[in-house]
C-alpha cells in the first residue's frame, strides 16, 4: 500500500515536472523572440535573406551537433526535472553537470534512480542562484571594477577569447587520430582557398553567402567527415 502511494505521488510529481518545465520554456523562447520581432515587424529592421542563411550555417556548423548530443548524453544524469531546469538557465557542461555529480558523488547516489534526480534538482537550484548573484555582482559592480585595474590586466583580455578558442581546438584535437587530424586541416585550408577565389567565378550574391559563414562551412564540413570516418572504424570493428 506504501509502495503504491509512493509511486502515485512520483508519477504525480513527473507528471508536475513535464507541465511546468515545458510552459516555462514555452515563455522563455517567446520572451527570446520578443526583441528581434519588435525589430522586425515594428520597427521595419529586415535583415537579408543572404544574411540569415550564413548565419544560420554558422551556428549549426558551430553548435549543431550539441543540439542533439547534449539532451541525450546529459539527460541519465540530468533527469527531467534538470534537463528542463539546465537547459533554460544553461552552463550545463562547465557549471551543471559537475555540481550534480559532485552532489551524487557526495550521497553516494547512482545516477538514473529516483533519490539522484531529487538531488540533482536541489544541486542546480543551488548552482542557478549561486551563478545569478556572482553574475548580478559583476553587472553591477563590473565597470568599478575594470576600471580599477591596471593597464597590463585590461591589455590581457584580448587574448581570452583566442585562448578559450585555442583550448578547445587542442581539447578535440587530441581526441583525433593524427592522419584524421591532418584531412581536417587540410579541408579546412581548402575550403578557405576557395572561398578567397570564390570571387572570380561565382556570382556575388553566392560569394557573399559563404564568405560570411565560411567558419560554418569549415565546420560542417570537419564534422560531415568525423562522421565518416567514425562510420567507417565502427565498420572495421565490427568486421
Amino acid at each position: 500500500m506504501e509502495n503504491k502511494k509512493s509511486e502515485k505521488l512520483f508519477n504525480n510529481f513527473q507528471k508536475s515536472i513535464h507541465f511546468w518545465g515545458r510552459l516555462t520554456i514555452a515563455i522563455a523562447l517567446i520572451a527570446t523572440l520578443m526583441i528581434p520581432s519588435y525589430l522586425t515587424f515594428v520597427l521595419g529592421h529586415y535583415p537579408e535573406i543572404t544574411d540569415i542563411i550564413s548565419g544560420l550555417i554558422s551556428i549549426v556548423g558551430f553548435v549543431g551537433v550539441i543540439w542533439f548530443v547534449e539532451p541525450i548524453s546529459y539527460f541519465p544524469t540530468l533527469g527531467p526535472a534538470g534537463t528542463y531546469m539546465s537547459f533554460l538557465s544553461g552552463n550545463i557542461g562547465n557549471m551543471r553537470m559537475p555540481v550534480i555529480a559532485a552532489t551524487q558523488d557526495a550521497l553516494e547516489l547512482k545516477p538514473g534512480t529516483e533519490e539522484s534526480e531529487v538531488a540533482g534538482i536541489f544541486a542546480i537550484i543551488s548552482s542557478t542562484i549561486t551563478n545569478l548573484v556572482v553574475l548580478g555582482i559583476v553587472m553591477v559592480a563590473g565597470q568599478a571594477i575594470i576600471s580599477s585595474l591596471p593597464a597590463s590586466v585590461l591589455a590581457s583580455f584580448d587574448f581570452a577569447l583566442p585562448g578559450v578558442l585555442g583550448a578547445m581546438m587542442v581539447m578535440m584535437g587530441s581526441k583525433v587520430k593524427k592522419n584524421n587530424l591532418v584531412v581536417l586541416i587540410f579541408i579546412a585550408l581548402a575550403t578557405m582557398i576557395f572561398i578567397r577565389l570564390s570571387p572570380n567565378f561565382l556570382p556575388e550574391s553566392i560569394y557573399k553567402l559563404i564568405s560570411s559563414a565560411d567558419v560554418g562551412i569549415v565546420a560542417l564540413l570537419g564534422i560531415a567527415y568525423s562522421l565518416y570516418m567514425a562510420k567507417k572504424d565502427i565498420e572495421s570493428k565490427d568486421n
